[in-house]
């Protein structure tokens, strides 16, 4: 009897030994958990955000170069972090890619692992957006949004919201609510009536237009374009080809692939090699002999939108939503190379998105900031620095919106992300070569056409653009295409 009231005494003993050790456990569990929430600089206090501790944040956007966008909007970024500063003690620090140096700065961000809070992202970059979701690059936002960014969560539609997407989470704040590749030829409307002409519809109509300039208006440049923009001239080319679009493997700010139609989305092509490309190549050499163009278009970077409207160029190339938003609709007009042949393109919202690291310590006030930025008018072209198009700000655009939507397709590589790693080394060559050979002959400015473009040819070849062409197809094949 003795025996059986020892165990038993011990059976209870250590009940209570265990006892007590799960409800030291679940105490210290408890503080932890209240521990690691006062590690957040932004915490619910009280069912209200509490920013009394002061955070400066690291933001990576992308522009024409880091000495331009210092310079052009060091008094912004000022006026910026004098109001963060005093609205939710916050200072933010903005650096700017250069956009033509994405090809090259943007991976070694992710590759050395740079600190950063907040950076801008795009599924058709290198590395692209969904890519790097996958690789666990960003923070997860679903339930931070509705706290830290009202305003964004409520005022970004449903369906945009799900372009972002990836395994039904959130990853990325949209900077555009609809986009369209609707490049055109915009130009002035007041001269079209003087020569009593119809609206621009092809590149005959354009060249009459021009000429006219030429013989009547010897103060005016017909075409207000340079090295930077020349890339516009590529775009007409392709959006005038009634089958090709424009597919992933090269940055689309430098000469592109495409696919060889609409129906056949995976067979790729550089259209360089094309004789559609040596005809233009030819014709756009008539265009600069006749002076289209001003001589130095290859060197200047004088030539702005004021120039248009200043009366000093007749037309410049654009997004037609720059046209709706930036200019006088009655006296500015404009031709959509894509509208004729169905191709405008409806681009998907993770085009021109906004990503949190996921390393983050301050991802509840970079959403603040970034809800504060995008909902104030003076500071959003911060932003959008670099990136073509705005978000629609009037009537005139929401009726052309509403026009495009009925005519447009949708990107079909909207969701494909090309993985460039194998082919790194071979795409910085190209589009060096791109720049250094295609943009004089896009300019006219690079002497015989025929022999100019048969020595880009042989350059690219040397520069494995095949290999690059190889990879896009090998890579299509194990996609699975969403209509």
């Amino acid at each position: 009897m003795r025996v059986t009231s020892k165990r038993k005494g011990r059976k209870v003993g250590r009940l209570i030994i265990l006892f007590i050790i799960l409800i030291t456990i679940q105490i210290g569990f408890g503080l932890l958990k209240n521990s690691i929430a006062t590690l957040s600089s932004t915490p619910i206090v009280d069912g209200e955000i509490d920013t009394s501790r002061y955070v400066k944040l690291s933001m990576l956007l992308v522009g024409p170069s880091s000495t331009e966008a210092i310079m052009d909007y060091k008094d912004s970024i000022a006026g910026l972090n004098n109001k963060l500063k005093d609205s939710i003690n916050t200072n933010v620090e903005i650096t700017f890619i250069p956009f033509d140096e994405m090809s090259r700065e943007y991976p070694q961000i992710f590759n050395s692992k740079e600190n950063y809070d907040v950076i801008y992202t795009s599924s058709k970059a290198n590395p692209g957006y969904f890519k790097l979701v996958e690789q666990e690059s960003f923070k997860e936002l679903d339930d931070l949004l509705p706290i830290y960014a009202k305003n964004i969560w409520q005022n970004i539609n449903l369906d945009v919201w799900d372009d972002t997407k990836y395994k039904e989470k959130i990853y990325g704040i949209p900077l555009e609510d609809v986009k369209y590749r609707a490049n055109s030829f915009i130009y002035r409307g007041d001269l079209l009536e003087k020569y009593e002409m119809e609206p621009l519809m092809s590149l005959e109509d354009m060249e009459e237009f021009m000429d006219n300039l030429l013989i009547d208006e010897v103060d005016i440049t017909p075409i207000g374009i340079n090295e930077s923009s020349a890339i516009r001239l590529y775009d007409m080319l392709v959006d005038l080809n009634a089958d090709w679009i424009p597919a992933p493997g090269l940055p689309q700010s430098s000469l592109y692939l495409v696919s060889k139609s609409k129906d056949n989305i995976t067979d790729i092509l550089f259209p360089v090699f094309s004789n559609e490309f040596m005809e233009f190549a030819k014709e756009m050499k008539d265009w600069a002999d006749k002076g289209y163009w001003q001589k130095e278009a290859l060197v200047t970077d004088s030539v702005t939108n004021g120039s248009l409207e200043l009366g000093k160029d007749g037309s410049i190339f654009g997004n037609i939503f720059d046209y709706s938003n930036g200019f006088d609709n009655e006296k500015f007009k404009f031709f959509c190379f894509g509208e004729k042949n169905q191709k405008v393109i409806k681009e998907s919202a993770a085009k021109n998105l906004l990503s949190i690291n996921a390393d983050s310590r301050h991802a509840e006030r970079a959403l603040m900031v970034i809800d504060a930025i995008l909902n104030d008018q003076e500071f959003n072209d911060l932003i959008t620095y670099g990136i073509q198009g705005e978000i629609i700000k009037n009537i005139k655009q929401k009726e052309m919106l509403d026009y495009y939507e009925s005519i447009s397709i949708e990107d079909p590589y909207a969701k494909f992300t090309f993985d460039a790693s194998a082919v790194e080394e071979e795409i910085r060559s190209v589009v060096r070569i791109n720049s250094q050979y295609g943009i004089p002959i896009l300019l006219g400015k690079a002497g015989d056409p025929i022999a100019a473009v048969n020595e880009y040819r042989e350059k690219l070849m040397a520069a494995g653009i095949q290999k690059i062409i190889d990879a896009v197809k090998e890579q299509l094949k194990d996609f699975t295409f969403v209509y």
